[in-house]
């Protein structure tokens, strides 16, 4: 899957997924779903609202939409 080229708009809304290869589980245990959650909220707050989310075994969703410049806290 070729790479995003162009930089992602400060008010728009993204579509984020991701799948395990062959469609295989990336989520084993209620501990890798809290891991991803906290990481998540580590690396990807402070630059984008989360609008929504979906985890299944084998993939994830998530809504976003990014924030103003002005609007990013580091934490």
């Amino acid at each position: 899957m070729p790479r995003r080229r162009d930089p992602l708009s400060p008010g728009q809304f993204y579509h984020l997924y991701n799948r395990g290869v062959n469609r295989e589980r990336v989520f084993f245990t209620r501990e890798n779903y809290v891991y991803f959650l906290k990481g998540i909220k580590s690396y990807l707050v402070a630059h984008a609202e989360i609008i929504a989310y979906c985890l299944v075994p084998t993939h994830y969703h998530l809504l976003v939409r990014v924030k103003p410049v002005h609007d990013r806290t580091c934490t």
